[in-house]
């Protein structure tokens, strides 16, 4: 999770590449549920996989994850051919699924300086098609904005998933999952509680990107809501996400799925 500077999430790239790991999900359990969430792997010098952010396969070449992990990669200059998109119950366990990649792009209004609408957003794009696999769906444009209105908001509960380490930085390599509830829907974010003290659950740093799901209380349909993010710097308060249902983001998502068949 960035923790709102970039310095930060370009420290975590430059250990990724030399060898330390990532942190993810807190006080969650394995998940068994989310085969579409993946974890970028940066390869290094000896062959051997760094995690370093999280995200969701929505389509069957486009892998949706945070703009400043793609910004990221972008900075240290990181070719395609050296990372992997791993998928599967234990990112490092034999056998596991590490796909190939073709490239990466950041939304293009992409801006993490002092701005209350960074658009962090960011694919990467797979070399080969995935068959076979139920895509992630992005919520439509202005989902939360008409469950807020209805009331069905404030008692929502969101399903945090990505890889890494636990609350105690214990690197397991799993995919896990965690809950968080409802604080606050800015413009351009989710606000929820991570508290342990509440019941809840989050994310903390390395699982940028990962998905945040909503399963809608009519329909059913577990939609992406928001990426993962930043929040408080010890990963044991806030969550705050990026939404994936605003007009500019769902614009970005569909126009990289259209392009990338």
């Amino acid at each position: 999770m960035g923790r709102g500077v970039l310095v930060g999430v370009c420290a975590v790239i430059g250990l990724m590449v030399l060898g330390s790991p990532a942190s993810a999900i807190t006080w969650g359990t394995i998940d068994t549920t989310h085969p579409n969430v993946g974890a970028i792997l940066i390869v290094r010098a000896d062959g051997s996989f760094g995690e370093f952010c999280s995200g969701t396969l929505v389509s069957a070449r486009v892998f949706l994850t945070a703009g400043h992990c793609t910004d990221a990669l972008a900075a240290f200059a990181i070719p395609a051919t050296r990372l992997r998109i791993g998928f599967g119950p234990n990112l490092f366990a034999e056998g596991a699924v590490r796909l190939a990649v073709s490239g990466y792009q950041s939304h293009p209004d992409y801006n993490w300086g002092p701005t209350s609408n960074p658009h962090d957003l960011g694919v990467i794009i797979l070399q080969d098609a995935v068959e076979d696999v139920t895509f992630g769906k992005p919520a439509p444009t202005g989902y939360l904005d008409d469950l807020a209105a209805s009331g069905e908001l404030k008692s929502a509960t969101f399903i945090n998933v990505g890889y890494g380490d636990n609350q105690d930085f214990v690197v397991t390599g799993d995919r896990q999952i965690s809950t968080s509830s409802f604080r606050n829907l800015h413009d351009a974010w989710l606000y929820m509680s991570q508290n342990i003290q509440h019941g809840d659950g989050g994310t903390c740093f390395g699982d940028s990107g990962g998905p945040t799901f909503l399963v809608d209380p009519s329909s059913h349909v577990e939609y992406i809501v928001a990426v993962t993010s930043w929040g408080d710097s010890v990963c044991k308060s806030t969550n705050n996400n990026y939404r994936v249902d605003l007009a500019s983001s769902r614009s970005f998502i569909d126009d990289m799925i259209a392009s990338n068949p």
